[in-house]
């Protein structure tokens, strides 16, 4: 990529979203202004009259609107999987395929077809405007895979291995403060959290097998209410298929969570979950009676078992130090 004339990079994002692609967004601007000095400037989507399209809560990562893209050879932009039709809104401009999701990519092209408004203007859905991309290896087009199940997805597609950079996004401030990490682990109780929207089969059959303890579902929480919740708890819970380095099951083991994990996705890679193998299971209906006896193990023995997960959690913590040095060898500063 072209950087020695680099004036502007522009970021695609969904407006008004605080899932974790958006917030990984505005970190990558954060960063590139704080850390690198470019001017960078946030382009949302599907904005809505009369509301921020920057969600309150991302107010701790520094953001500049604009209104218009400039398309400059020398100016770089940005674009999550989920938005890859941009790629042929410009043709000047340098960009970079951000695959925070493999599966949000199809899954929103499948919605565009659809006459869905996800992510999209009504106006370029009526005007039938989208030309969607489909992984051609195409000269100003670079890619940052999240995680290394996304970088196995890409070189499958045949994107050349020299075009993909490793960009991995970091924790919210909150889980990585000092105060955080020195939770007490000798205050934790015998509760057991879970996202109720990831794997919820396999969750109630599992639950119905063990009545016994407190489940509780992380929703409608604020970043400091997760925060909070996860101190408390011995046990983080995940059976959903994964499709990048999920954001909770790293909040979860910054917290002192132990964690119990399915194998969908990103989270039978090591490099993605890097926890022990007798925390992960492929869930079956055979399987749930060893789960359950799991559970019960690391209930018991929290003091013992959470050690398992010391390395994890110490990849987590560096996380936000190596996105800052991938940003800058990338951008050859």
């Amino acid at each position: 990529m072209k950087t020695d004339f680099l004036s502007k990079i522009y970021i695609v994002c969904p407006a008004n979203s605080t899932t974790g692609g958006p917030e990984a967004l505005h970190q990558l601007s954060h960063k590139l202004k704080t850390v690198l000095n470019y001017d960078v400037r946030m382009f949302y989507t599907n904005k809505k009259k009369g509301l921020n399209p920057k969600p309150e809560i991302y107010n701790i990562y520094y953001t500049k609107e604009t209104s218009e893209i400039i398309d400059k050879e020398n100016d770089v932009l940005i674009i999550p999987e989920s938005l890859t039709y941009y790629i042929y809104k410009y043709t000047q401009i340098q960009k970079i395929v951000w695959w925070l999701s493999v599966d949000f990519y199809a899954i929103c092209m499948k919605n565009r077809h659809r006459g869905l408004n996800f992510y999209v203007s009504k106006y370029i859905l009526r005007k039938k405007e989208i030309k969607e991309y489909l992984l051609d290896d195409l000269p100003n087009v670079y890619h940052w895979a999240q995680s290394y199940r996304s970088y196995l997805y890409l070189l499958k597609k045949g994107i050349p291995e020299e075009k993909i950079a490793r960009v991995c996004d970091y924790m919210n401030p909150i889980f990585i403060s000092k105060d955080n990490q020195e939770a007490n682990i000798n205050h934790k109780e015998n509760i057991i959290i879970y996202n109720p929207k990831k794997g919820k089969k396999a969750i109630d059959s599992i639950k119905k097998q063990s009545k016994g303890y407190p489940w509780i579902p992380i929703q409608g929480m604020t970043p400091l209410q997760v925060s909070n919740l996860m101190k408390k708890a011995k046990l983080y819970i995940d059976f959903g298929y994964n499709p990048g380095r999920d954001r909770m099951l790293r909040e979860s083991a910054l917290m002192n969570c132990i964690i119990i994990s399915g194998t969908g996705g990103s989270s039978k890679f090591i490099q993605d979950l890097n926890i022990p193998d007798k925390y992960k299971f492929e869930y079956s209906k055979a399987k749930i009676l060893e789960i359950v006896a799991k559970i019960k193990e690391v209930l018991n023995n929290y003091d013992t078992c959470i050690s398992d997960f010391n390395t994890y959690k110490e990849e987590i913590i560096s996380e936000e130090k190596l996105f800052e040095n991938q940003l800058r060898k990338f951008f050859n500063e």
